[in-house]
């Protein structure tokens, strides 16, 4: 049902006459922080900004993003309509719809969170207790997968004396803050469960992917690996020494980017290959498996065309196919800057450079495996075609993934948060791509010195956040669905083997991580 005429008119009389569609459904928010502070308009946006939450971009650029129960975006972007002191979702064309945005967890940082009512959507006319409706959304999700886990994972999770605790803890704060009355006191409340919540179902998922990782079976395939990115070339001269560092991290599976190249686009010269030749000798030398990225999305050229990127698919496979058995055929596929930010390549290139380059490589050797990275991002898109749900949806019945093996997905909180959504998000990608196995991509966090995106853990301490997310997702890795494990941290060469102290002190954090769930 649509907002009655009468609900619109006064919005839009309070609001000005633009700021909601003629037809618009609509779902009044109501928020708070975590002190009980009134959460509306300027304020909310402010909350939920990126850059340690520092001013708000708009409501355009809030992250916030609204869905019908299918995953498709419904009209109304940005669907956030701010008054001075109340605050509504607008959309059209959608019965009920679910909604994800960044949210700032206390003790954590931004996580991407999810409220959709229990399963059932939200209508037209409904009203909702912001953090109430997040904390309770994201308990459930966390209950689901815990059952899960517990009775039909292989192997089954056995939770430690302390996750019971943690799970125990959030249980008794949902259960609290059902109990307050006054909405201030309610969301504050709420707040502190979400925190209980994330804090359990981090302590749950490095633990059970500890225990996957021990497993007889998956654990001796589990990958756990770096990034030796497009700027390889420039290290090659002390590249023996980051082959043995990699080595002693720990790390058994390196991915290699190869460069633009963009004089010899498609490696059709033999020159192209002697960087890395040297490369590929030295990690195979130290038994390091390799994942080849022919053609990372930062590395596509203007000029580039879908027969170009199989061509280069094809000349780089059968150049290593003896030492390198795992192709990355797309990154970030449904990411919009493929090509150039300003002008990227049209969509169906993107496409069917995937489709030609997972073709090309099966057509060399059908037991090569083909590896397909998406780019997760959701409301932090800026449109409705390449959130990562969204962009599936739409790829998926082109037949995109026959000849893929692997999808991988890539993670960059700074720029668009994960947090406890990990758990939830792998296992969505699993229902919708079953017969495939998974892992984690490339990930990072904040490749300078300041932060200019969300948060995790402290907005002044970069160096604490990294740390801990890597540990963090690390593990968690082992515990997706069909796990493969991955994790390749992306700026290996910037952050970790930079022959500095920082560098140095991650290595031994990756190193002590690998060591706790068994490597």
């Amino acid at each position: 049902m649509l907002a009655s005429v009468a609900l619109v008119a006064a919005l839009a009389a309070l609001l000005g006459p633009a700021a909601l569609p003629a037809r618009a459904a609509v779902l009044r928010l109501e928020a708070y922080d975590a002190e009980g502070k009134p959460l509306a308009g300027p304020d909310l946006l402010a909350h939920i900004a990126a850059r340690s939450g520092a001013g708000a971009a708009g409501a355009a650029r809030s992250g916030i993003y609204v869905t019908d129960l299918g995953d498709a975006p419904v009209p109304g972007r940005p669907w956030l309509v701010a008054g001075a002191t109340q605050t509504w979702l607008a959309w059209e064309d959608a019965s009920r719809v679910r909604v994800s945005l960044p949210w700032p967890v206390l003790e954590d940082g931004f996580s991407t969170v999810f409220l959709d009512n229990g399963g059932a959507g939200y209508a037209d006319g409904d009203a909702v207790l912001l953090n109430e409706a997040i904390a309770e959304t994201q308990h459930r999700l966390f209950k689901e997968s815990l059952d899960e886990r517990l009775a039909s994972w292989e192997p089954n999770y056995r939770p430690s004396a302390k996750s019971r605790e943690l799970i125990e803890q959030a249980h008794a704060a949902v259960a609290k803050a059902r109990k307050e009355q006054a909405p201030d006191r309610r969301a504050a409340a709420y707040e502190k469960a979400l925190a209980r919540i994330s804090a359990a179902w981090a302590k749950a998922l490095f633990e059970h992917g500890g225990q996957v990782a021990a497993h007889p079976k998956l654990g001796p395939a589990l990958r756990w690996g770096l990034t030796l990115d497009e700027t390889l070339p420039s290290r090659l001269a002390d590249f023996e020494r980051v082959a043995e560092d990699i080595r002693r991290s720990g790390a058994n599976w390196v991915r290699l980017v190869f460069r633009a190249n963009p004089e010899d686009f498609v490696y059709g010269n033999v020159r192209s290959f002697l960087e890395y030749d040297a490369a590929v000798k030295e990690l195979t030398a130290r038994k390091l498996h390799i994942m080849g990225s022919v053609l990372d999305s930062t590395q596509w050229t203007r000029s580039a065309t879908a027969a170009q990127a199989a061509a280069r698919t094809r000349n780089i496979v059968l150049r290593y196919q003896d030492r390198i058995r795992s192709w990355e055929v797309a990154s970030e596929p449904n990411g919009d800057w493929l090509g150039g930010r300003k002008a990227p390549h049209p969509e169906e290139l993107v496409r069917r450079a995937l489709s030609e380059s997972a073709a090309e490589v099966k057509r060399i050797d059908p037991t090569l495996e083909t590896v397909a990275t998406l780019y997760w991002w959701e409301g932090t898109a800026r449109d409705d075609r390449h959130p990562t749900f969204a962009w599936l949806k739409d790829a998926e019945p082109q037949g995109l993934f026959a000849k893929v093996d692997v999808v991988a997905l890539s993670v960059y909180p700074d720029e668009h948060p994960m947090g406890m959504a990990f758990d939830t998000v792998f296992r969505k990608l699993h229902a919708r791509l079953p017969d495939k196995r998974l892992m984690l991509g490339g990930f990072g966090y904040v490749e300078g010195k300041e932060l200019e995106g969300y948060w995790w853990l402290d907005p002044s301490d970069v160096d604490g956040a990294r740390k801990d997310l890597l540990i963090l997702f690390t593990g968690a890795a082992a515990a997706t669905p069909r796990p493969l494990g991955g994790g390749f941290w992306w700026p290996t060469l910037s952050t970790m083997l930079n022959g500095r102290s920082d560098g140095e002190s991650l290595a031994r954090i990756y190193r002590r991580t690998l060591e706790r769930l068994g490597r």
